[in-house]
Order: structure tokens, then sequence, then C-alpha cells
């Protein structure tokens, strides 16, 4: 018997392209296709823009081969790798590969674009956004300025190809360097700086507002089949990739923090869009309200880096998680972070090599939760304002936040930050557990349909939270748990 689908949401990260389906019945599922068309531009990475349609549609088809129907027309949502940029012609034709949010060759166009005062609109600048990139890909390849029709991101042009409408997403937009913080209109003033057309940039909508539904007659090529399958869903504008992490974490209100430990740990709050920043924190959009963001570039890309250097027995992870938790206190040790031609790289103790596997597991996990508290503490103060709420929540999420010795670190260092805050972790069972930005995107398409009139109603219904349940250890372990934290934190 057929399942009937009702919403949809995707992620289209760097390594795949994940869809989430919920029925008309609360029944979900997951299909995950890996990335392909990876290439090169001008020795920066890009993505070919023509795997992205046959990827959609290897998805689509694995749910139909499951039970599912699509016939009845739904809502669907897009969380996407922020920072694509698609260039396209006068033909709709696409100029250049994807190039994405890996390419940081803009640095010098980010400077000139700081010293013109660019900022002082569309907040902090920084190489792998929009704005300087296209800047830096003009200046290698001046050509191009004249066969631009439209500049817009991965999420917004796969809406134009389903549905024929041109439209920017503010969410992305904003992480991009194309909006004016404050009003979310095209920024024009810091285009011209950029020397760039703002007639490229199509007309912004907000996040998840209905962009338009999906018209096979519409699509052409690969496009056509995704189209056929969907037709007359709704397209609902996407959302950058944290923005779409935070809603499928839980991040309701200006009260809570979210704590995602994923390749990348990325720490996460809301406030006004008007609100004085120190300035030391990405703004991005959510809603109606400012996303800030502190980041880890690796975090459990660092740990699984760990584990292949280290695990020579060859451990499930949960074996090694107790290890770690079985490991002397007196043998955790700090493991620094310094940056290199290389990326990251950790910085180990002197007498690293004497450890045992279980003391380096302990180390290097409980160091991670250090650096990511580290975040966290900045991220508290970086909101200026008086009569700010406090924040009374902290949500803990990310393939590394399973371990337990994680959790514990993390409850024992934010109780120190703040000592009544409440400290939650994921109770989501099913296919789409611990897939944050998949259910971000499938949120959002769910706002104001039967049942579900704003975002915290759903996140009340579908996003379940409990307490964190820190393991048992003896009472030497916590104080000296204590003593590190107090010293590194």
């Amino acid at each position: 018997m057929a399942k009937d689908a009702r919403f949809l949401g995707l992620d289209i990260s760097t390594t795949a392209v994940t869809a989430g389906v919920r029925g008309v019945h609360g029944e979900e599922d997951l299909a995950a296709i890996p990335m392909r068309g990876t290439r090169a531009w001008h020795g920066q990475p890009a993505i070919e823009s023509d795997t992205l349609p046959p990827m959609l549609a290897e998805a689509l088809q694995q749910f139909e081969q499951r039970g599912w129907s699509f016939a009845e027309p739904g809502d669907l949502c897009a969380s996407v790798r922020q920072h694509d940029m698609v260039l396209l012609g006068a033909s709709g034709e696409v100029l250049i590969p994807f190039i994405t949010w890996q390419c940081h060759a803009a640095t010098a166009e980010v400077e000139q674009l700081r010293k013109l005062g660019a900022e002082q609109t569309v907040g902090r600048i920084e190489p792998r956004f929009i704005l300087p990139k296209l800047k830096w890909a003009l200046n290698l390849e001046p050509a191009l300025a004249g066969q631009i029709r439209r500049v817009m991101t991965t999420g917004d042009y796969m809406a134009l190809q389903l549905t024929g409408a041109a439209r920017l997403s503010a969410s992305d937009a904003l992480s991009n360097g194309l909006l004016n913080q404050k009003t979310k209109e095209l920024a024009v003033s810091a285009f011209r700086m950029a020397g760039l057309d703002p007639a490229w940039f199509p007309v912004p909508i907000p996040s998840g507002a209905p962009v338009g539904k999906v018209a096979a007659g519409q699509a052409a090529g690969a496009w056509r089949k995704v189209a056929e399958t969907l037709q007359g869903w709704t397209v609902r504008a996407g959302l950058g990739d944290n923005h779409a992490g935070g809603v499928g974490s839980g991040l309701a209100d200006r009260e809570t923090v979210v704590l995602s430990l994923g390749s990348s740990g990325t720490v996460i709050r809301r406030c006004r869009p008007d609100a004085q920043l120190r300035g030391n924190a990405a703004r991005f959009e959510y809603f109606e309200d400012s996303l800030l963001l502190e980041m880890l570039a690796d975090c459990a890309v660092w740990y699984d880096r760990f584990v292949r250097a280290y695990n020579t027995q060859g451990l499930a992870y949960d074996e090694l998680n107790q290890l770690g938790i079985r490991a002397g206190i007196a043998d955790l040790r700090f493991v620094g972070q310094a940056h290199t031609d290389q990326g990251w790289r950790e910085v180990y103790p002197a007498d690293w090599d004497s450890l045992s596997l279980g003391a380096r597991v302990l180390s290097t996990q409980s160091s991670i939760a250090v650096h990511v508290l580290r975040l966290t503490k900045d991220l508290l103060g970086e909101v200026c304002d008086t009569g700010v709420p406090p924040i009374q929540r902290f949500v803990i999420t990310g393939g590394l936040s399973r371990s337990p010795l994680i959790q514990s670190v993390l409850q024992a260092g934010l109780r120190r930050l703040i000592p009544d805050c409440r400290v939650l972790v994921s109770s989501r069972q099913g296919p789409l557990a611990n897939k944050g930005a998949v259910l971000g995107a499938l949120f959002t398409a769910m706002v104001g349909t039967p049942g579900y009139p704003d975002l915290p109603s759903v996140i009340r219904q579908l996003c379940t939270l409990h307490e964190v349940q820190a393991p048992a250890v003896a009472p030497e372990f916590q104080q000296g748990l204590e003593a590190f934290l107090g010293a590194n934190v």
C-alpha cells in the first residue's frame, strides 16, 4: 500500500544529497545519495551543476521503490551548503561550475570591501561569501561580466528550475553579503563598491515563503524528471545549512543556544536583527531574527582523524567511548589546535606517546568539548544590548554529541558558565534522528500548514528533547574534570 508523502526536506551538502520525507500519517523515511561532480575552477573547489537533478531524481526514486507516492501535492524546502555561487547567462545556462564554501581565494577582495566600508551594511564578510567571491571570479575572467544575467545560490537555482520563479532566499543571501542586514533588501551600495551590477540579483524572499509550484512544463533537461514526480508541489524558499541545523535542533527562541558537534562544530543563538554586537560572530538570517554563529572548523573531523591515527586495535566507537570514561583522570591532557597550510592540526602535549589509548580518547574528546565551550563562552557575550533575555537552555546535537563523555564534559562546562541552565539532547527516534539540516528543511516546509501554525508549534511537536544523563563517575573523576575545565575554559 502506497504511503502518501506530504512534506519533503532536502539537504544539499558538500558530501551528499539527503532527503527526508514525512507522510500524511506521520511516517518518515530517509534517502541519501553521495555527492557527484566535484571538480576545480581556477584551482578552487566547485561542483558541476548537471549532477544535481539526477541525484534528486535518484533519491525520489528510492522513496517510490519503498512504496511512497508524491502524486498528491505537498510542501518542500531545502537546506543548502552555504556560500555556493551560481552564475546564469541570458538563456538560463550555467556559466561556470558552482563555486562552493571551500573556496577561500577572495582574501584581497575582502580586504578591499572592508576598507570601502561594505561591512557597515552587509555585516562581517569572509572570503567564502558570494559578494567577494564574485568579484574575485570577475577579476580572473573579466568577460563573465558581459555574460551574467543572474547571480544566485544553489537552493535558488533549484527552485528556479522547478517553478520558473527566480528569487533570492534571505537565509543564504544574508550569509553571503548580498543583503542589508537590517532591511533584508538587496545590498545595492555594497554591490556598487564591488563593481557588481545590482540587476544581476533576484528579488529577495523570506526563508520558508512559497517561491512557486513545481511545473513540469517549466523544467528542462534532467530537471524534468524531478518536476514530473513533484508536479504541483509548493517549493518554499530554502535555508542555509547552519540555519536549517538550528531549526532541526530545536532553536525556537532567544533563550536557547545550540551546540552542534558535526564534521565542523557550530554554536548558534538567535537575536534581534537590530541588536548591537561585539562583531566576533558570523551573522545570518533566522526567519524574523538573526542567527549568530561561532565555528570550530574541525570537530568530528578532528576526532575521526584521531581514530584513524591511534585506534590500531580497530575498536568500535562505543568501545572507544567506554575506554575514555574508564581512563584515569590524572591522565587527562589538553590538546590544542593550530592552523597550518594543510588546515587545522592538533598540538599534542609532550608526554602524549606515553598515554594509553583510553587516556588519549579521554583527552581528545574532552579537548574538543573545551574548544566548543570556549566558542560558547564567546557567543554568550556577543550581544551588547541591555535587557536581552538570559540564556536558559543549551541543546547538544550532531554525531559526536552522542558520546556520553562529550555530553558529560559539555554539561559540566555549560553549568560553569550558567549554573541554572538546562542541557538537552534529542530524544528523536527513527531514520531522521540526528539529521538536523534535513529536519530543519522539513520543519520549515511544515510551517503554516494545518496543525502547524508557526515554527515553535512544529518544534514542540516534532523536536523532542530530554535532559543529558551524564555517566556515573567517581568523585575524583568529577573533581579532576572540574579542575580541567577551570584551567581551560
